[in-house]
Order: structure tokens, then C-alpha cells, then sequence
């Protein structure tokens, strides 16, 4: 439905032997966050003028997506992205796959909303996502990055284009300062959200212009009434008012921020390259669907753990930036079990002296692949005499991550009664 110049446009789709293809334009330009550092770094300067200029191309589509009762409910900084690398490239938006239009009884009011009991949990781990959303009871009615999501959709009440326009003032904050303006993870960062807080009194707001910070605590309103609309922000002064010299000053403090901001994205993208791999979760057997494949629970346990870290990440960054919290929050964060017991687990392994390990055999995985087949013809097996338990438990002893990803697998010999040597 959707056709505009800041927009990435859906050019063609192709349905072959089941599977629908969906044809894109070509974007060559990295995500906004990512484009403001490498062209800083190359000599441009990035002011509060660059800033504006890329916020309104961004704002400019989410216009035309409201004119359209259209919300795309997971604004944030993968999804504007920038068309090529030449400094004028246009940025446009991405990252429709949770959007949705207001039915028709909701979009009279000019605001349009939609009920939480027509969402649906977004889980996405293909994105640089910032966080995981799990489908789990805890979070459903919440759709998009946790960092962005606005208070009507972390108290699960009624939402619609109002959302977008904080998620836009989320993304506004981080380009203007490098920095989220609340941090933390699961019931912190939520109740950070709901109070609406903004921390303007540090030295990174000093080169901040009063029409910026006017506009991001407009955007950022938690009470959806008074919170600005789409076409007001588009008329903001700061908007209109870019090209004087005072918006023209190079932000120095922001892009460092900016780094570390980035960095600690790519850092959430390893872990999920890392746990992406099939060394977690696919067997060595190319079989699918046999007893081994069930064996365990391994998807659950893995998103778990995932969760835990990713999570530890945000909440490290409340303790990196103390200087903009307030001392509940800091001990909140202090004072949390989880937090304390992970941190001092990466203590551990950090300050660890590694010992020389043996290399995997050349054949692990050939190796594996018998010790698979030797195990299922034992589980079918009629004769009588076989122990299942001790089957069972070598079963699931092979089957672990840990096992899988190092590859090295030991030379079992396994006799027809189920003993092993």
C-alpha cells in the first residue's frame, strides 16, 4: 500500500512452489546510527541541523503512514535506513513486519487506536535487534523493541499512532545524544518508561539547543492526550528553524556516545550470530523429525539464556551511565541477585587463565553422525535386554549445545544390550 520516497518500496513479489518471495529495493547505506559515525569519522560534521535534516525524512513517512491509518508500531534505528553512502543520500523506513492498519471504527478520532488483545508477540532475531521480545505471558500485548515502546503499550492499554510518535522521540534522543533516554531491562526499564523521566541536566544537553529539548519532552510525554502529534512535530520550530548557525555546531560528545552506542549493538548481534548457528540446534544427523530431534528442550533453555545476557547487557548500562539516574534506580540495579550473579560470572571467565586443550579430531562430526545411528537402531531394537534409561540419558548427553559445539566427540563403542565403554 505504500508508496513514498522515504519509504523502502516493495518492487515485485513472486509466489513459486509454495514459498512467496518479496523483491525490495537495494539500500546500500547501513542503518542512521551506524551512517552518523562513519561519515563523522570521514571529516563531516554531524550537528543538530544533520540531525534535523534525517528526522525529517523519517517523520515525512511516518506522516504518510498515519495519513493511511497505518502505525508501524517498531520504530527504532534499524529501521531507517540510509540509501547509499554518498552524503546525500536519502534515509528511508523499513521494517513493516509488525505494522498494522486501524480499523475503520478507530480512525475517526484523528488519533486512532487499537485494543492490546489484537496484538501479537514479536520475537525477532534476524534484525541488530536491541532486545528480545519472548512469547511468554509476560509480554504479551507488547509489540517492538522494549527501549522504544511507548507507556500505553508497556501498560497494555489502548494504542495506536501516538506510539509511533514516541518511538520517534526514543530515536530523536538517541541522535541528538548517542544515548537511550531510559535504560535498564524487563520491569526497570518499563517502569523507567512509564515515569517519563528525562535526564536533561548533564553535560552531554550543554550543546543541546531549548527547541531540541522542547520537542524531545513533547514527544515524550507519557500521557497520550498531550502528547504532540505527527503533523506538529512536522512544524516544530526546530524543525523549521535548521539552518541557523547555533544548529549548525559539530556534536564531538555525541558521536562518541554514539560509539559505545553501536557498540554495545553489535555486541547483541554476535550473541545472536552465536546462538543462531546450527551448532545449537540442529543435530548432526540430517534426518529430521526422529526421536533424537526431541530430545531435550533445548530452543527454551538457549532463548533463556540468551535473554539473561542481552538482558545483563542493558542493565550494565544503567551502571555506566549513574551520572543521569536517580540513586533508587542506581541501587535497584546494585541490589539485583541476577544481575550481581552474571556480572560476577564474566568476572570469572574474564580473569580466567585459559589451559591448553586438545584439538577436536578431524572426524568429530563423522564420528557423531555413527554414534547417532548406532543409538537409534538400539532404541528400535527388539531385543528385550536393553537398558532405555541409560539409552535415553546418552541421548540427551549428546544432544547438549556445549557438546555439539565443540565438536569434540570421544570414540563410543555401544553393544546391542545398550552397556557403554
Amino acid at each position: 500500500m505504500l508508496k513514498h520516497p522515504h519509504i523502502v518500496e516493495l518492487l515485485e513479489t513472486y509466489s513459486s512452489e509454495g514459498m512467496l518471495y518479496m523483491v525490495f529495493e537495494y539500500m546500500d547505506g547501513s542503518d542512521l546510527c551506524f551512517e552518523v559515525v562513519r561519515r563523522a569519522t570521514a571529516g563531516f560534521v554531524y550537528s543538530e541541523a544533520v540531525a534535523s535534516h534525517y528526522m525529517r525524512q523519517i517523520l515525512e513517512a511516518l506522516r504518510y503512514c498515519h495519513e493511511n491509518d497505518i502505525i508501524h508500531r517498531d520504530l527504532k534505528p534499524q529501521c531507517a535506513l540510509l540509501a547509499g553512502k554518498e552524503n546525500s543520500a536519502p534515509v528511508k523506513l523499513r521494517g513493516f513486519g509488525v505494522a498494522v492498519q486501524l480499523p475503520a471504527s478507530s480512525q475517526a478520532n484523528g488519533v486512532g487506536l487499537t485494543s492490546p488483545s489484537c496484538n501479537f508477540p514479536f520475537e525477532d532475531l534476524t534484525d541488530a535487534e536491541d532486545s528480545l521480545v519472548s512469547d511468554t505471558e509476560d509480554n504479551i500485548g507488547r509489540v517492538g523493541c522494549p527501549h522504544f515502546m511507548a507507556p500505553e503499550v508497556i501498560q497494555r492499554r489502548q494504542y495506536g499512532k501516538p506510539g509511533d510518535v514516541w518511538s520517534a522521540g526514543v530515536l530523536l534522543h538517541v541522535l541528538l545524544t548517542g544515548t537511550l533516554p531510559f535504560v535498564g531491562s524487563r520491569e526497570r526499564l518499563r517502569e523507567a518508561i512509564c515515569r517519563g523521566r528525562v535526564q536533561m541536566e548533564t553535560p552531554l544537553w550543554d550543546s543541546i539547543s531549548e527547541p531540541a529539548k522542547d520537542l524531545i519532552q513533547r514527544m515524550l510525554t507519557t500521557d497520550v492526550n498531550h502528547r504532540i502529534t505527527i503533523q506538529e512535530v512536522l512544524n516544530h520550530k526546530w524543525l523549521r528553524d535548521r539552518d541557523k548557525g547555533a544548529a549548525r555546531i559539530h556534536l564531538g560528545d555525541t558521536i562518541e556516545e554514539l560509539k559505545k552506542f553501536n557498540a554495545r549493538r553489535k555486541l547483541k548481534d554476535a550473541v545472536k550470530a552465536a546462538v543462531s548457528s546450527t551448532k545449537w540446534h540442529a543435530p548432526y544427523s540430517e534426518t529430521n523429525g526422529d526421536s533424537l530431534s526431541d530430545v531435550g528442550d533445548d530452543e527454551v533453555t538457549t532463548t533463556g539464556a540468551v535473554a539473561e545476557i542481552l538482558d545483563s547487557l542493558d542493565d550494565i548500562e544503567v551502571l555506566q551511565e549513574s551520572g543521569r539516574l536517580t540513586r533508587g534506580e542506581i541501587l535497584n540495579a546494585v541490589e539485583d541477585y541476577r544481575l550481581r550473579a552474571i556480572l560476577e560470572l564474566y568476572d570469572r571467565i574474564s580473569s580466567r587463565v585459559p589451559t591448553p586443550c586438545r584439538a577436536p579430531q578431524t572426524d568429530a562430526v563423522q564420528r557423531a553422525r555413527e554414534v547417532e545411528e548406532i543409538l537409534r537402531e538400539a532404541e528400535h531394537s527388539t531385543v528385550r535386554n536393553i537398558d532405555r534409561a541409560d539409552l535415553r540419558e546418552l541421548q540427551e548427553l549428546l544432544m547438549q549445545p556445549h557438546m555439539r559445539e565443540k565438536n569434540q566427540w570421544l570414540p563410543l563403542r555401544i553393544s546391542i544390550d545398550g552397556s557403554r565403554r
